[in-house]
């Protein structure tokens, strides 16, 4: 497949999941390596666009398919940090607890990718 082939395969994907989920916020991610801040604008490719679930704390995007296990190794060890007393059992049965708390929003992630 050339390059445009894939690029106009992604971008139809991306308006069909758009046409069937018009209510839902679209969440364009791009690549995080970026080169430092010496200009206002680089140049990317269009990646895949899926339906996942995401949650924001402060300035962090979580998105369920693939941080749910890192966002729940962060709850534990915030937990056993502040509660020293609390056996490995209990830990992951709070850390549980609250993941489940979580309020995750579905959105149309949209990656870019770097050329």
């Amino acid at each position: 497949m050339t390059e445009i082939e894939i690029q106009q395969e992604r971008i139809s994907e991306l308006i069909k999941l758009i046409q069937q989920n018009p209510s839902l916020k679209i969440v364009p991610m791009v690549d995080s390596e970026l080169g430092g801040d010496d200009f206002s604008y680089y140049m990317g490719k269009w990646g895949k666009a899926e339906i996942d679930e995401v949650y924001h704390e402060d300035e962090r995007i979580y998105f369920r398919s693939y941080d749910e296990e890192e966002l729940g190794e962060q709850i534990f060890g915030r937990l056993e940090s502040s509660n020293p007393a609390w056996d490995s059992p209990y830990l992951e049965e709070r850390t549980k607890e609250e993941l489940d708390e979580i309020k995750w929003g579905k959105a149309i992630d949209v990656k870019i990718d770097l050329p």
